[in-house]
């Protein structure tokens, strides 16, 4: 009840950008699940091997949790008023829409020389839909983040006041946190694409890929960690382990051009590397961004951040100001 009374209360821009992110999410769930269940019911062995066949099950996956997910950094964003993260919705279902774009490649191969044309055919539509949905949810959202800057300028103000520098350190703040939310989907993702169709259990590297999967929310979370209360040494580690996951990813990618490893990585090398390629550019990203806010601590945006966190800004302390029946703050001029 709270919840419904909450959104009731929201602007309707922000209403509209929640339902945008619950309807694309339904549509996509519904239009995997779809898919996969007929390709589960006309073709079989589509699990049979640690081969090629189950790809196009971990595409539907990937689709299905990247919907979820992608909502979640919607409606969480919009609630908080923070642009950042709307933007890095947009980001994220350009990433989801490039993953739907090699299904469709993948499994028209797949089809075409294993088994039959016509099941292609039936979930041709369905695949492209799929598509089109991010596409244009993308573009939708791309404009809407427009109009939701301003309403958001004002959140932005409430919670670190008027200080340029200390407005530019809460947006690299925000822009980090966005990242390692980013971070997770990604590496996890990779994780869990490249146990399942390149490893199998008596590789060496199987035991090392699964822990790598706590393994990663563990360090993040450390990274959260430092970044609220500004932990030097802490994110001092962070970075570290960030460098040793770029050369993680490194090792990955050239050990699928590996002559000796080609029967074990050839049908999945270009998605694999485009994966791969994707989690080296967040991993940068995020290494950027770490140092940037690294330099910033001890500079007042923990301070000012805090007064906002449970309490009433500073601005909404100060009582003189009145409030017009538009709903906008004005200086009391009185006394």
């Amino acid at each position: 009840m709270a919840i419904s009374e909450g959104f009731k209360k929201m602007p309707l821009m922000h209403q509209l950008c929640c339902w945008l992110a619950v309807l694309q999410s339904a549509a996509m769930i519904g239009l995997e699940t779809a898919i996969l269940v007929y390709v589960l019911k006309n073709v079989e062995k589509v699990f049979s091997t640690w081969s090629s066949d189950k790809s196009v099950a971990i595409y539907f996956l990937l689709l299905v949790i990247a919907a979820i997910y992608g909502a979640f950094l919607l409606i969480s964003g919009v609630i908080s008023g923070d642009t950042i993260q709307v933007i890095g919705f947009c980001i994220f279902n350009l990433f989801a829409m490039s993953l739907a774009i090699f299904r469709y490649f993948q499994v028209r191969h797949w089809l075409f020389t294993k088994f039959r044309d016509d099941v292609f055919a039936t979930i041709r539509g369905q695949m492209i839909a799929t598509i089109c949905i991010l596409g244009g949810v993308t573009v939708v959202m791309g404009i809407m983040t427009y109009f939701l800057y301003n309403n958001f300028g004002w959140e932005i103000y409430k919670r670190v006041g008027a200080d340029m520098k200390i407005r530019r350190m809460y947006i690299n703040y925000r822009a980090l946190v966005l990242l390692l939310k980013m971070d997770f989907f990604v590496f996890v993702g990779f994780a869990v694409t490249y146990i399942i169709l390149i490893l199998k259990t008596t590789d060496p590297e199987f035991g090392i890929t699964v822990a790598f999967v706590p393994l990663t929310l563990l360090v993040l979370l450390l990274a959260f960690w430092a970044l609220r209360r500004e932990s030097v040494f802490m994110m001092w580690v962070f970075i570290f382990l960030l460098c040793g996951s770029t050369a993680y990813f490194v090792f990955k990618c050239a050990r699928m051009y590996d002559p000796k490893q080609e029967a074990k990585f050839l049908e999945q090398r270009p998605m694999m590397t485009y994966y791969t390629i994707v989690s080296l550019v967040v991993i940068a990203a995020t290494l950027q961004q770490a140092v940037t806010c690294l330099a910033n601590f001890g500079y007042g945006l923990k301070e000012r951040v805090e007064i906002t966190r449970g309490k009433r800004s500073d601005m909404e302390q100060i009582q003189d100001y009145y409030v017009n029946a538009a709903g906008d703050r004005r200086m009391n001029l009185d006394g």
